[in-house]
């Protein structure tokens, strides 16, 4: 019986104990929160005051250290490379250089490839180097033609056909009226060559044109004499093609001035 009791006094104290710890939970002021550590207790770290609801607010997260040396990403762009441009298409070259009459002119020396002479012997005669292969050609005559022997120049030579020699002769063709003229030919290659021509104009203006048969190099230049005088004129012409071809000259009266026979002439041409 005793033990009973004492089994029930002890179910009666911790009832009891428990309804003094829950009254003393709800009460705000007979029962305070003990107070914090004092710092030395921490080391001396002052701990932040309490949020509400008991809550210790953190800081925000430090952000991650930038290695030093990382380089900024280069940034890529479309590529700006242009295929290799094609070679400009050679069209040759034409110069031509006006000069003076020389009083003697030595065919045989300085057309070492061919040299022509328009009338030694009439209006249709034409003298030339018999070893020249025929380089240098007349175009088919014009009308009217008639044999000169103005020129200041004296026109020599050696190993020429039909006549061998000539120790200088003044003559040469030429041609009246608008539009009549003279047409000559020679041949061109990839390497520089030198047409010299010995023209001349009366009363006239004479345009001398130049183009290759291969490529679209042309060239021109213009003589002009008012007053009834012979004027010589001779053009060194040099020329080259992209490939193997000719040139083609042209010698025309483009205006007659006066009543008379104004017109262009032709007397000489070396090739070297």
């Amino acid at each position: 019986m005793s033990s009973g009791l004492v089994i029930l006094a002890g179910v009666i104290v911790v009832i009891g104990f428990g309804i003094v710890a829950s009254r003393a939970m709800r009460s705000d002021h007979d029962n305070p929160l003990p107070d914090p550590p004092p710092t030395a207790a921490l080391g001396g770290v002052t701990l932040p005051s309490a949020s509400p609801g008991g809550l210790i607010p953190l800081g925000s997260p430090s952000p991650s250290p930038t290695p030093s040396s990382a380089s900024p990403t280069p940034s890529l762009s479309p590529s700006t490379s242009r295929p290799p441009s094609k070679k400009p298409v050679d069209q040759g070259a034409i110069a031509i250089a006006a000069g003076g009459a020389p009083s003697t002119v030595d065919l045989t020396a300085e057309g070492t490839r061919d040299w022509v002479h328009w009338g030694e012997d009439g209006t249709f005669s034409l003298e030339r180097n018999k070893n020249g292969g025929f380089a240098i050609l007349e175009g088919t005559p014009t009308a009217p033609r008639f044999r000169h022997a103005l020129s200041p120049s004296r026109f020599a030579w050696t190993g020429g056909d039909p006549v061998d020699h000539s120790d200088g002769t003044p003559t040469g063709i030429r041609t009246c009226g608008a539009g009549n003229g003279f047409t000559i030919s020679a041949p061109a290659s990839t390497t520089n060559r030198t047409l010299r021509l010995y023209l001349g104009v009366v009363s006239a203006k004479g345009v001398l044109q130049a183009r290759l048969s291969a490529g679209n190099a042309t060239s021109s230049a213009t003589a002009e004499q008012r007053d009834g005088q012979f004027q010589a004129v001779v053009y060194t012409i040099t020329y080259r093609a992209p490939k193997a071809a000719k040139i083609n000259l042209t010698w025309t009266t483009a205006q007659a001035f006066g009543s008379g026979c104004g017109g262009v002439a032709l007397d000489a041409a070396t090739l070297h």
